[in-house]
């Protein structure tokens, strides 16, 4: 409900029509496919399991892999996409709104997200080695995120060293600079939902890494449904986070529940 909150309140507010809150959008609607698919299948493949129907188990677990691995991959790309696209807005400066524009963000999502299916449907030929994919991708998107938040970073700072050097007046090296705040607060945003996801993924991970180093054994398969089940929870809480971060979609939320009250 929340991140179907988030969807409609970006969809239905025309100001928040661009490139940036178009990749919130999508960041959105891959947590809202795992509240709705995701989890369901993960509760109806256990249950299936203590039931002991293994033909449904099979099935409805298999389905609950590839759903979970193509959200989760797409969550962690969307995320460095975010921080990215701060860090090219301060970049191509003019020329930014000409390049980056919400057809081409929705075209880049759809291709990565078709990427990202295809990857996780060669588990079913590379087997154990097929780990070093999500690996990979979890690697690049770190670095991503990282190499651009901290860029973002050393250009405000040095915005803000020439401000105050010059001692510019009210005008349009002032507009320039709100708009390198933004980006510096939109970096620390990612931060934050970056941060919250990796708390709520590295039991996964350690889990995951465990299984390929051990096998697969009861202990391992038990921690691994203890692990995917707190990262479920991690979608459930990243709208809360943009509410609290973000005071246009803070604004938005409470105009339309303005509208329903």
């Amino acid at each position: 409900m929340a991140n179907g909150a988030t969807m409609f309140v970006i969809w239905k507010t025309r100001e928040l029509h661009s490139p940036s809150f178009t990749l919130l959008f999508c960041l959105a609607f891959s947590d809202f496919l795992v509240g709705l698919l995701g989890q369901p299948f993960f509760v109806a493949f256990k249950s299936a399991e203590l039931l002991g129907k293994f033909d449904a188990y099979c099935k409805l677990r298999l389905s609950q892999f590839f759903i979970g691995w193509i959200t989760g991959s797409l969550s962690f790309v969307i995320l460095s996409g975010v921080s990215f696209d701060r860090l090219l807005s301060l970049k191509l400066h003019l020329r930014y709104t000409a390049i980056i524009t919400v057809p081409r963000v929705l075209t880049l999502v759809a291709s990565i997200l078709v990427s990202l299916s295809i990857l996780t449907i060669l588990k079913l030929w590379l087997k154990d080695n097929w780990i070093i994919i999500p690996a990979t991708i979890f690697s690049v998107t770190s670095l991503v995120t990282a190499v651009s938040t901290f860029q973002i970073f050393q250009i405000a700072r040095k915005h803000q060293r020439q401000i105050f050097q010059q001692n510019q007046t009210m005008g349009r090296p002032f507009c320039r600079t709100v708009d390198v705040l933004k980006c510096k607060k939109s970096a620390v945003t990612v931060l934050y939902v970056y941060g919250l996801m990796l708390a709520f993924y590295l039991p996964f991970i350690s889990v995951v890494m465990s299984e390929a180093i051990l096998g697969v054994t009861q202990s391992v398969t038990l921690a691994y449904d203890v692990a995917t089940a707190i990262v479920f929870i991690n979608s459930s809480l990243n709208p809360f986070m943009y509410c609290w971060r973000m005071a246009q979609i803070r604004f938005a939320v409470k105009n339309i529940l303005k509208n329903f009250i």
